[in-house]
């Protein structure tokens, strides 16, 4: 009897160790496995280390604003702790770093206007600069007039940029973000990687972004070009021209950044990080057809009640259509995925003349990869297009290949070379 059972036992041990495969994602919901996996991005950067990043999810149940709010926020507190406990200053800089990416972690669940934004999103900045100033990186802050052309926020609000300067002459790399990234966090998606290279870099966020948002009111525009050419207007005001420009727009900055070399001529080559052809269509995914026939019935409150059903158990949902509101400056949900409309890059994609490179990934949770095929098709008239598609066993075939920094940017930096020659 005794042996029966010990033999019981090991065939137990042996199945479950069998079974103990590792899994491929933090979360089973795939928007808060994204965010984490974001913070684990920006680890080459200096950004974060892996297991505080592990040690903060273990704490947090999806759908949890608070409790992610919370564990996020505690391991700011802790890095900024060691950052002023540290007496060599690169360590100290890197602590600074790692703070800003949990603080700006922390509040990415809340609602736009959750009174605990503030405070955070000031955390989170104020650790970044005082983070680059430890590690001695040059850098020079821009406030670049821009006003309200669309009449709902500041009329004398500024667009915010950061010119990350290069020891010698070279193509300048101008970074934007998508719709929910700050200027700050663009140097870990690419900065620390081009400035590693010797690459000059200059970073902005417009309308619906970072502080021009939070600070001013200004909300999306689909027309990108207006605000790319005032950051162009104020950087060349101050700077000599560079030999070429070269535009990176991140996840909806691929609309964005496209949108924009369409219409400025001073752009010499654009990047898709990732694709975006058409963010209108992404968005209508949210929004059954149903939806729109009790609009045209009278029944919009029919429409909004299971906006909110759905929201309660769908955290990404819940998400997507709090972002919308905030970024887009719409209430009710189909208005929301209405102002997406516009952003397409059919009938615009044609006027772009210079080089192309489009990023993406096979498992891409928000764009379909056959928005790779429609933008190379409507690239009638650039220069050059190149493709680069990331499957999973690449590491890259998440959105805005998340996780896989290393990889893309191997592929951007060689495409930058070949295009623009070398530094």
């Amino acid at each position: 009897m005794v042996l029966l059972a010990i033999a019981v036992a090991l065939a137990a041990v042996v199945r479950w160790l069998r079974n103990d495969v590792g899994r491929a994602t933090l979360f089973a919901d795939q928007t808060y496995h994204h965010q984490a996996l974001r913070a684990l991005n920006h680890v080459p950067a200096g950004g974060a280390d892996v297991s505080e990043v592990l040690e903060a999810t273990r704490h947090v149940r999806a759908g949890d604003a608070d409790a992610w709010f919370a564990a996020w926020t505690a391991l700011g507190d802790r890095n900024r702790a060691r950052a002023e406990a540290t007496r060599d200053s690169h360590s100290r800089g890197l602590a600074l770093l790692r703070a800003h990416t949990y603080y700006l972690r922390a509040e990415f669940f809340l609602a736009g206007d959750d009174p605990r934004r503030p405070p955070s999103y000031a955390r989170n900045t104020a650790a970044f600069y005082a983070g680059l100033d430890a590690l001695g990186v040059a850098y020079e802050r821009l406030a670049i007039p821009y006003g309200d052309g669309d009449g709902d926020g500041d009329r004398d609000a500024r667009l915010n940029a950061v010119f990350y300067p290069a020891p010698t002459a070279g193509p300048l790399i101008v970074f934007c973000g998508g719709i929910d990234s700050t200027l700050e966090e663009l140097y870990f998606f690419l900065v620390a990687a081009a400035r590693a290279r010797g690459y000059a870099v200059l970073t902005f966020e417009g309308p619906g972004q970072g502080a021009v948002l939070r600070d001013h009111g200004l909300r999306f525009t689909h027309e990108w070009e207006r605000p790319t050419a005032a950051v162009l207007d104020g950087f060349l005001a101050r700077h000599p021209r560079p030999p070429a420009i070269v535009l990176v727009g991140l996840s909806m900055g691929g609309y964005l950044a496209a949108r924009a070399a369409a219409f400025e001529p001073r752009i010499d080559g654009v990047v898709a990080y990732d694709v975006m052809f058409d963010q209108g269509a992404v968005v209508r995914r949210d929004a059954p057809r149903l939806a729109f026939a009790l609009r045209r019935l009278g029944l919009e409150r029919l429409v909004d009640l299971g906006a909110r059903v759905r929201a309660a158990f769908s955290p990404g949902f819940a998400w997507r259509l709090a972002t919308g509101r905030w970024t887009m400056g719409r209430d009710r949900p189909l208005d929301v995925v209405e102002a997406f409309a516009p952003y397409t890059l059919a009938g615009v994609a044609d006027r772009i003349r210079g080089d192309v490179l489009v990023l993406a990934g096979t498992r891409d949770q928000f764009v379909p990869v056959a928005q790779v095929d429609q933008l190379t098709r409507a690239l009638t008239r650039a220069r050059s297009v190149t493709t680069r598609v990331y499957d999973r066993a690449s590491g890259g075939s998440e959105h805005s290949q998340l996780g896989a920094s290393t990889l893309w940017q191997a592929d951007f930096f060689d495409w930058l070379a070949e295009r623009f020659g070398p530094r």
